[in-house]
C-alpha cells in the first residue's frame, strides 16, 4: 500500500530550538533529536557537513538503512551524498530527476511517502537494488524542505516499524538537515564573494597571494615544482574602444569561463586585473605547464566572442610560463618571472606561449 502523508512543516525558528510538537518523541529522543540539531547546524564547512550528519543522525538510526540525496539546483536531479549500509560507489552516479522513483516524488511533491510495500508502488524504482545488491521492501522519504524549496530527500529503507513516532524523528531530523545545508551554502556563497571575482568567476588576487605562500611551501616540503601561466589578452584595447566598457566586461567573462573549462581542480584561473589573467598549476613542471597553456591559447582564440551580443570578435592572447624552483625562488618572482615571459611573448609577435627559460 503506498500512503501520502501531507505534514505541515514546523516553523524553522522553532525547529531549531526543539520547540515543536512532536508529541509522539519521548524526552530523551527529543533531547537527542536536539542534541544531532546544535551539531549539523553548527557545522559551515561544506566539506565537512555530510560527515557530520551521516555521524550523528546515525546515532539515531543505528539500526536503520538510511539515504541522503541532495538536488543539483542546475539540473534538478537528486544525487546520493551519503547512504548507511549501502555502498555509496555502486549508487552514486545514479540521478533521479524531479518526479522519477520515490524520491524524485518526494521532491516533487514536497510530501513525506510512506511506502509500505514497494511491490505495490508503481513508481518505485529498482535499478538501486539491482546495481547495490539490496532488497528494498519497504520505506519512509522525507523531504527536506527549507522557505518552500526542496533540497533534497531524506529515505529510510526497511524501518523496523512505520509508526507516529518513527515518523516524528525524521520529520524533525529532516529540518534540521534543511536548515545546515542552507546554512552551508550560505556560508559558502560568503566565502566565495572574499575570494572570487564577480565578473569573471575566477579567484581574484586576494585569494592568489594567499594560496601561493601555502602552495610554495607544500612544493619545498614535497619536492613537487609549481608552475605558473601569466597571459595577457592582445589589442583588448581595441574591444573597448570601438564596442564600449560593457562589451568589454562581457568579453571578459567569457574568457574566464574559457580558461575555467580548460582547468581541472586543484589548477585554478585568477582575475589579476583588467584583461590580465594568472592560472596557478600545482605539482605541474614547466613542460606540462607550457602544453596546458598553449591548449588555453588554442581555445581562447578557437570561436569568436560576443555572438549572442551581435558580434563576432576574434581574440589572441599572449602567455608566459614561470616554474618554482627552476625559475624563482618564492612566490614574489615566480609571478614576476611569468609576467616578463608573457611580456616577451607580446612583444615578439603575440598568441604565443614562451617560457621563463626561453
Amino acid at each position: 500500500m503506498t500512503i501520502n502523508v501531507t505534514q505541515e512543516r514546523m516553523p524553522k525558528v522553532a525547529a531549531a530550538s526543539g520547540i515543536s510538537s512532536q508529541n509522539n518523541l519521548t524526552h530523551e529522543q527529543l533531547i537527542d533529536c536536539v542534541e544531532v540539531g546544535k551539531a549539523i547546524t553548527s557545522e559551515l564547512d561544506p566539506d565537512k557537513l555530510l560527515s557530520t550528519i551521516m555521524d550523528k543522525v546515525s546515532k539515531l538510526l543505528p539500526s536503520e538503512i538510511w539515504s541522503l540525496l541532495l538536488l543539483d539546483e542546475k539540473t534538478q536531479e537528486l544525487k546520493f551524498e551519503i547512504s548507511i549500509n549501502l555502498e555509496i560507489e555502486k549508487i552514486k552516479n545514479f540521478r533521479f530527476p524531479l518526479g522519477k522513483g520515490v524520491a524524485g516524488q518526494t521532491a516533487l511533491q514536497q510530501k513525506l511517502i510512506i511506502i509500505e510495500d514497494v511491490k505495490n508502488c508503481d513508481f518505485f524504482d529498482r535499478n538501486v537494488d539491482h546495481f547495490s545488491g539490496h532488497n528494498t521492501e519497504s520505506l519512509i522519504s522525507v523531504p527536506i524542505l527549507y522557505g518552500g524549496r526542496t533540497l533534497g530527500v531524506l529515505e529510510v529503507i526497511n524501518p523496523k516499524s512505520i509508526n507516529p513516532t518513527i515518523i516524528s524523528l525524521l520529520t524533525l531530523l529532516a529540518d534540521y538537515i534543511a536548515i545546515a545545508i542552507e546554512n552551508t551554502r550560505r556560508f559558502k556563497r560568503m566565502r566565495d564573494m572574499a575570494v572570487k571575482d564577480n565578473l569573471t568567476g575566477l579567484y581574484n588576487q586576494r585569494y592568489l597571494y594567499q594560496s601561493l605562500k601555502k602552495l610554495i611551501l607544500a612544493s619545498e616540503s614535497t619536492g613537487n615544482p609549481l608552475s605558473l601561466i601569466f597571459l595577457d589578452m592582445d589589442d583588448f584595447k581595441f574591444v573597448v574602444d570601438n564596442l564600449g566598457h560593457i562589451n568589454g566586461s562581457r568579453t571578459l567573462r567569457e574568457v574566464g569561463k574559457r580558461i575555467a573549462q580548460c582547468l581541472t581542480r586543484p589548477e585554478f584561473g585568477v582575475a589579476y586585473g583588467g584583461d590580465e589573467f594568472v592560472v596557478v598549476l600545482p605539482d605541474t613542471n614547466r613542460k606540462k605547464a607550457a602544453k596546458i597553456a598553449d591548449k588555453i591559447r588554442q581555445v581562447m582564440k578557437a570561436e569568436p566572442y560576443l555572438i549572442q551580443w551581435g558580434y563576432q570578435v576574434n581574440i589572441t592572447a599572449s602567455f608566459g610560463v614561470a616554474t618554482f624552483p627552476e625559475d624563482a625562488q618564492d612566490s614574489t618572482e615566480l609571478l614576476a618571472y611569468a609576467d616578463k615571459a608573457m611580456f616577451r611573448a607580446k612583444n615578439t609577435g603575440k598568441d604565443a606561449v614562451l617560457i621563463s627559460a626561453d
